[in-house]
């Protein structure tokens, strides 16, 4: 049989105008799925422990001279001449440079007191240790490498005592919801969680009081940030520390405490309390169209804004200078609807412990008006020829501060706007121009901090004015009480930006209405068409 050309003709063309109707919504969805990732940048902000070594250098007198050269061009400047960890660099460091003449190796595939292996250092040198300023050094030769591994071994007697150091074999225990949990038991049972935290964020009751066996202070690890781990962030990585420790600190081996098998269950653990950096150019600003925006640090409207994580250093770049920061990093989530801006800003804090001049304190910098061009002010507190509008909150301080601590909205002089054109041109805005708000909670080894305030201000000078579509930068300072944190003394970090998320258009909403009711009246006409005209049919015998 064969079918009527007419109708043949009017059913390409019905599909051809249901076609046009979907591909008007496809195009509509897929504004919807790309609105705001324009300027997405993530990025894992890990380091990798190199586990590779390639061969060895013979160990001969002439290779220890060579890594003398070596050592004199590259180390001494942090480490000291005799490897005392002395050096010039060594005032403005912490944690403090390693001193070789004592069996202070961290990082170590052997039992807790021994020296490390050769293969050790070289890992060492060659991928460095987060955390520090120890950097990876895969800018000298393999050969280069091995020589210095061989002139700083020199310094200690013990290298000579252990010429073959044993390495600890490691089993295997796959991870299962099971193992973890038999870990989180042995993480209480063997008291980690004084040192660590109950959520493993170094805000156990002694971290603030730990030192080492050369009176140094201290800190215990923050478990949730993977990529500060020292010596390496992988499953194998973990355990070997669990199992090893770290020499001449209260991170002790528990290679026999625990059996293979339970290290591996609290490495499991210990694992699943870690999390990647996820970090990214552009901070969305979530519009909440409607509604009114949190007024607390824990509402639950905060999980609608898209969290970026950014990294901080130390601000050294005047005077007081800032070598030994303990923030390192905060996380940022934004709302906005259309009267309001506001901002939840997270950051890991061991401890809310400080003193009325030293206080916990946070700081957002926007330029007092969106850049033109590329050029913006000074990242650090603008300068002559940019001036900078500051939102700053410092936590409320007073006698018996506790273990949660809510800084009052009301509070005065909890939260202040400013402006500056560098370090030494800082103003504060007359109470009439004080248009921000914030509040701020601590709790579980963690800092949420809101501010909000309305998108336009009368104070079109010293404030910024958001504007949607705009790429607006932003930067960060934070202060730690406990750490000393003052003034110029504080981590930084460089300029982000934020974007307005851009409301809908109404008539999007009806080009898709439009294109679905195209669709089906087509569909229903030629449904109706093929009723009427029912095509003629040719039998063949």
């Amino acid at each position: 049989m064969t079918t009527d050309r007419r109708t043949i003709n009017i059913m390409i063309k019905a599909f051809k105008s249901v076609l046009v109707g979907l591909g008007l919504i496809v195009a509509t969805l897929s504004i919807f799925s790309t609105q705001g990732r324009a300027f997405a940048q993530t990025s894992q902000l890990f380091r990798t422990y190199k586990h590779e070594v390639p061969q060895k250098l013979p160990e001969t007198a002439d290779a220890i001279a060579d890594g003398k050269k070596v050592y004199e061009k590259r180390c001494w400047y942090c480490h000291g001449i005799e490897g005392r960890g002395d050096g010039p660099a060594s005032k403005t460091m912490f944690p403090k440079p390693r001193n070789f003449t004592r069996n202070e190796y961290k990082v170590r595939s052997t039992a807790f007191g021994s020296v490390p292996t050769d293969e050790d250092l070289f890992r060492i040198i060659t991928s460095g240790i987060e955390g520090t300023a120890m950097p990876f050094w895969i800018t000298i030769s393999e050969t280069e490498r091995w020589q210095v591994i061989y002139y700083i071994k020199t310094f200690n007697e013990q290298f000579k005592k252990e010429s073959a150091p044993k390495v600890i074999s490691a089993g295997s225990v796959a991870s299962t919801p099971e193992s973890v949990k038999r870990g989180q038991e042995l993480f209480k049972e063997t008291k980690c969680f004084e040192c660590h935290g109950e959520d493993g964020r170094g805000n156990g009751p002694l971290t603030v009081a730990l030192q080492t066996e050369w009176n140094m202070p201290y800190r215990a690890r923050d478990l949730s940030k993977a990529w500060n781990f020292k010596g390496g962030n992988t499953i194998e990585d973990v355990y070997r520390t669990i199992s090893t420790g770290f020499n001449e600190t209260p991170m002790g081996s528990y290679l026999e405490k625990l059996s293979d098998e339970d290290r591996w269950h609290v490495t499991h653990f210990v694992k699943s309390l870690s999390k990647d950096m996820v970090s990214d150019v552009v901070v969305k600003v979530k519009l909440i169209e409607g509604e009114q925006l949190p007024t607390e640090p824990q509402d639950e409207n905060w999980n609608k804004a898209t969290p970026v994580e950014l990294p901080l250093a130390g601000q050294i770049l005047t005077a007081p200078r800032h070598w030994t920061p303990t923030i390192d990093a905060i996380m940022v989530r934004a709302l906005y609807n259309k009267d309001e801006i506001a901002f939840l800003v997270e950051w890991d804090d061991s401890t809310n412990k400080q003193e009325e001049i030293f206080r916990d304190a946070i700081s957002l910098q926007f330029p007092t008006k969106i850049p033109e061009s590329l050029k913006k002010p000074y990242f650090a507190m603008g300068d002559s020829s940019g001036a900078v509008n500051l939102w700053s909150w410092k936590a409320h301080w007073h006698e018996g501060f506790g273990q949660i601590v809510e800084a009052p909205e009301q509070e005065p002089g909890v939260v202040s706007e400013l402006n500056a054109k560098g370090f030494k041109s800082i103003t504060t805005q007359p109470p009439e121009s004080q248009n921000i708000t914030g509040k701020g909670i601590y709790q579980n080894g963690r800092w949420k901090v809101l501010f909000k305030r309305t998108l336009k201000t009368e104070d079109a000078k010293g404030d910024i004015q958001f504007e949607i579509g705009k790429l607006i930068p932003i930067a960060f300072a934070v202060w730690d009480g406990s750490n000393s944190d003052f003034g110029g003394q504080k981590s930084v970090s460089s300029w982000y930006y934020i974007s307005l998320e851009k409301p809908v258009p109404k008539t999007v909403f009806v080009y898709v209405l439009i294109a679905v009711v195209m669709g089906a009246s087509v569909e229903l006409w030629f449904v109706a068409r093929l009723r009427r005209f029912p095509p003629k049919l040719e039998e063949e015998e």
